[in-house]
This record gives structure tokens, C-alpha cells and sequence, in this order.
């Protein structure tokens, strides 16, 4: 499986610990992949943003939009269409998760 999440999703007024959740409950308990999604040359800022934030650690690349197909959590035309990724929510991704690795089987 792979679980592919736009860049704009780690950045305020999303939480980084949560996304870092959402990544490593994708690639620990899904065994999925995770990438995150932007365009070119955003790659490097998104890559020292959460390398000093510390929620790097469960993706495996960062990749243009398009360029890859698995499930897409975005703020709007993805599998998964979320504004932001916090604490009141995290519990709904990580279901929205859960039933696709289900259903995957």
C-alpha cells in the first residue's frame, strides 16, 4: 500500500506531531509507504522543515504531484479530503486508514 500525503498537511495550522502519527501509524502498523507530495521546488524547504521538526522518520520520499498513485490524503481531491491534520481529527485518519488496509485485503 501506499499512503501519499500532501506537504501542505506538515506545515501550521496543522500539527506536526500528529502528522508524524499519521506516518507512523501508516508505515509501522499498515506497512504501507508514505510520501509526502509537492511540487519540485518545495522539496528541499518541506525536507529541512520536518528533518528539524523530527517527522521525517516514517517517509520514504518526497515526489511531484502525479507522479506516483496510492491513497492521497490532500485538502481537497484526495481519497482522503482534510484541511489540516490535529489533534481532533487524527482519530479520523487514522479510521479512514484503518478501513482501507481492511478492505485492501
Amino acid at each position: 500500500m501506499l499512503v501519499i500525503i500532501d506537504a501542505e498537511l506538515s506545515v501550521p495550522p496543522s500539527s506536526v506531531s500528529c502528522f508524524r502519527d499519521v506516518t507512523l501509524y501508516s508505515n509501522c502498523f499498515l506497512k504501507a509507504d508514505v510520501l509526502m507530495e509537492c511540487p519540485q521546488d518545495d522539496k528541499d524547504l518541506y525536507w529541512k522543515w520536518l528533518k528539524r521538526k523530527g517527522a521525517f522518520d516514517f517517509i520514504k520520499d518526497i515526489v511531484r504531484p502525479h507522479e506516483e498513485h496510492g491513497f492521497l490524503i490532500k485538502e481537497k481531491r484526495g481519497n482522503l479530503s482534510i484541511d489540516r491534520i490535529i489533534e481532533s481529527n487524527l482519530n479520523f485518519i487514522l479510521d479512514r486508514l484503518r478501513l482501507v488496509e481492511f478492505f485492501r485485503r
